[in-house]
Formats: C-alpha cells, structure tokens, sequence
C-alpha cells in the first residue's frame, strides 16, 4: 500500500507546481496588467531550448564512449551537463526571446511574465505531469487495479519497480520535489530579469552572469545528493538562493525604473 501520507504530499507538490504559475499570472495580470505574449514566449523558449534542443543533443552525446566516460565524473555530470548546459541553452534562449519577440515588452513586469511562464512550464513538465500519474498509479496499488490491468500489461521486473517505488520511497521525498519547483520558479524569475537587463542595457555581460549563475544553481545539488548528504540539504541550498533570488526580484524594479528615466530623459 502506498501510504496516505505519501498521496497527500504527491497532491500537494502536484497543486503547487500548477496553481502557483497561475496564481502568479492572475496576480500579476490584475496589478500590473503583464504582457500574456511575455508569459506564452517564456514557455515556448524553455520548450524549445530544453525539449527540443537540449534533450536531444545530450542523448546523441550520450551514446558516444568519449561522453560515457565523462559521465562518471561527478564535476562534468552535475556542473557541465547538469548546470552549465542548461543555463547556456535557457539563457541564450531568454535573450533572443527578450531580443526578437518582447523588443517592444521590455518593462520589469514583462520580465516577472516571462519567468513565469519558463519557470512555470519547467515545473509542470518536470512534477507536475509525473506526479499526476504517480497519484494515479498510487490510487490503482492501493484499490488492487494495478495488479489487476495495469501489472499484466508490462515486464514483470517494471511493474514490480513501480510498486516498489511508490511504496517504499519516504513520503518527504515527494514533498521535497514540489517544494524544489516553488523555489526554481523564483529562481527563473529572477534569471529571466537579469537577461532583461543585458538587453535593455545592450550588455550581453549579463547573460554570462545568468548563464553562471544557472551553473550555481543546478550543480551544487547534485553534488550534495551524490555526495551522500540528506535531500534536505539540497532543499536548504535552493531555498537560500531562492530568497536571494526573491530579494533581487523585489530590488530590480528600480533598476528598469532608473533605465526607462533615462532613456526618455
């Protein structure tokens, strides 16, 4: 069986990652009147420079041996692959889109938008979509449908994988998974307005921070966990940043002010 506890977390981290993207957007529609184009280009970059570009890159590099064995480096697999490639692809993407699809949307709240809706998809499409169907699936082993319909349609060694997953996993760990996304969806916020800056300013030094920065996000947990050290741990390196990331957020908005003053003065 799996426990109640467990449910209830899968269903609140499922709640989390898909109703805070659309509080947010509600929120910030209603009091700042955002762009809805700003928050469809964040979704449509993250789609294409993840999905699209990135994946599939990285699973054609995956079947060389040079890449094999270049994986079993924990600095290449978490800082190389795990950060820094995904920061390059994201953020270049943030500045073309900022650049050639939101050149006349170029405000502060815009660029709250944009990260809402990369950050937002991000999280739908990383736990979102897979907790729904752990919720499901969850509900089946418990009601006996699973080994009923659902067992005898796979390999025996899978279906018993999945049980045993979703039995045996600590309830926290699938609390901790939505609470990772609530604090990466502030992380992108504050990414996507640093990639704001550099195009408003026309410093493309900006995006090399986003870039780095993204390295320093996504790395070092990886690094923690592979390390041996408790979930937790990570969760507290991420929610550090975060509420870093939260106090730039709320700080930035002068800095579009100041730029919008003197570029009208």
């Amino acid at each position: 069986m799996v426990s109640t506890l467990s449910i209830g977390f899968m269903i609140f981290s499922a709640l989390l990652v898909f109703l805070l993207p659309l509080g947010l957007a509600v929120y910030m529609y209603k009091k700042e009147q955002i762009s809805l184009k700003a928050i469809l280009t964040g979704v449509a970059v993250f789609v294409l420079s993840q999905l699209l570009i990135r994946i599939p890159i990285l699973n054609i590099l995956g079947m060389q041996p040079w890449f094999k064995g270049l994986w079993t480096n924990i600095f290449f697999s978490a800082v190389v692959v795990g950060g820094f490639s995904a920061g390059l692809v994201e953020e270049i993407g943030r500045y073309l889109g900022f650049r050639f699809f939101l050149n006349n949307e170029l405000s502060w709240k815009n660029g709250i938008a944009y990260g809402i809706g990369h950050g937002g998809i991000e999280a739908i499409l990383l736990v979102g979509t897979s907790y729904i169907n752990n919720i499901v699936t969850s509900f089946m082993i418990n009601n006996g449908t699973f080994d009923r319909v659902i067992a005898p349609q796979l390999d025996g060694e899978i279906a018993a994988l999945i049980k045993t997953q979703l039995i045996e996993t600590s309830p926290f760990l699938f609390l901790a998974g939505g609470l990772e996304r609530f604090f990466a969806i502030i992380i992108q916020i504050a990414l996507s307005l640093i990639v704001l800056y550099a195009v408003v300013k026309r410093k493309f030094l900006f995006v090399i921070y986003a870039i780095l920065l993204h390295t320093l996000v996504n790395g070092p947990p990886v690094i923690l966990l592979q390390q041996g050290f408790n979930v937790w741990v990570a969760e507290l390196y991420v929610f550090i940043l975060a509420a870093v990331a939260l106090l730039f957020i709320l700080r930035s908005r002068k800095l579009f002010v100041l730029e919008y003053q003197l570029n009208n003065n």
